[in-house]
């Protein structure tokens, strides 16, 4: 563990539980955002997100709530 995790981690658990919740809300957005890109950056599944798209905007899709709406 390098020595900035270490402090990290420190710092994390001096935090209040509403503090680590907002923390934690940045890290999931933070993750996602590098995780996208990191998809992106991939031909094949950057071509296959491109398809979803298309097929969505022509109305092939619905979304949850649409289809819990329909119900």
């Amino acid at each position: 563990m390098t020595q900035v995790l270490h402090t990290a981690i420190e710092s994390v658990s001096a935090l209040s539980l509403e503090e680590k919740y907002q923390l934690w809300l940045i890290l999931d957005e933070a993750i996602s955002q590098a995780e996208e890109q990191n998809w992106l950056e991939d031909d094949k599944t950057a071509a296959e997100i491109q398809q979803v798209r298309e097929e969505y905007g022509k109305g092939e899709y619905i979304t949850f709530h649409q289809y819990l709406a329909q119900k």
